[in-house]
């Protein structure tokens, strides 16, 4: 993402932040978690159709036709709060069009956790990316494009038919969103932004065997004070790292398994 939409898109979280302001919500019509179901909703409508996104995100156009075209699109069917965010959004300058989509995409899912309980969204989400990891015919009947998007969402039913609206809504989402991104990556995606908006990071500890509740904390407690920021950690069972344990952060990998230390070893005895 190039400077412009990177700029353009923390404008954007600022202004949902705002507008999310405990004193502001129930001001205007509507319900405050209901703009996270339309944010989302309008990032599929205007990803879907090439001319819309080239549209918003078009410089060359003058700002106040662009946001006069989002309250034609949207002003009646969404909230007050919703449109004058896309009306932002279009007013701002993008690197690419695609980026305003993607803005349009992670608005949606921080509303949800800002408007939800965030950790059992940020929790829930990883059990969803968790039962696809176990099941490659799961993942595949999920994130196959060339399935009906209907069975796909009835399948997503009834697999979190127990889990929070705000879980529901950001996957189903992604079952129904245009693009080829891979259903587990979007899950990811969405968990940091979900971490994001409580303050938190989200460490991926990839073991082979399970870590305990006590060296979990131990592991968050540790990291949360190198790092300065909460850190939640969830694990990724991986049995051929043997034994000990790989840790990502964001970018940042730090690699304690034994066949770390394996390689590491070979690579010297070869030097």
């Amino acid at each position: 993402m190039g400077a412009a939409s990177r700029e353009s898109t923390a404008q954007a979280v600022a202004a949902l932040d705002e507008v999310l302001h405990p004193g502001l919500i129930g001001r205007l019509r509507g319900t405050p978690d209901a703009i996270g179901d339309e944010l989302l909703s309008a990032s599929r409508a205007i990803g879907s159709s090439q001319q819309l996104n080239t549209l918003l995100a078009d410089p060359a156009t003058d700002a106040t036709g662009r946001s006069g075209l989002v309250r034609r699109l949207f002003g009646k069917a969404f909230d007050r709060r919703t449109v004058h965010l896309l009306e932002r959004i279009s007013e701002s300058r993008w690197s690419d069009p695609h980026d305003l989509v993607v803005a349009v995409e992670l608005l949606g899912i921080r509303a949800h956790a800002m408007t939800s309980d965030d950790e059992a969204l940020d929790s829930e989400l990883f059990a969803v990316q968790r039962a696809i990891r176990s099941d490659a015919d799961l993942e595949l009947a999920l994130g196959n494009g060339a399935s009906p998007v209907a069975a796909r969402l009835a399948l997503v039913d009834r697999l979190l038919v127990n889990a929070a609206p705000a879980t529901r809504a950001i996957v189903r989402h992604f079952v129904e969103a245009p693009g080829d991104d891979r259903f587990l990556e979007s899950l990811q995606r969405a968990e940091r932004i979900v971490a994001e908006a409580g303050g938190r990071l989200v460490a991926t500890a990839q073991v082979a065997h399970p870590l305990s509740a006590t060296q979990v904390n131990a592991l968050e407690e540790r990291l949360t004070a190198g790092y300065g920021r909460k850190i939640v950690v969830e694990q990724v069972i991986e049995p051929t790292l043997i034994g000990g344990v790989r840790i990502t952060v964001g970018d940042d990998v730090i690699d304690g398994t034994v066949r770390a230390r394996l390689d590491d070893l070979r690579l010297r005895l070869a030097s």
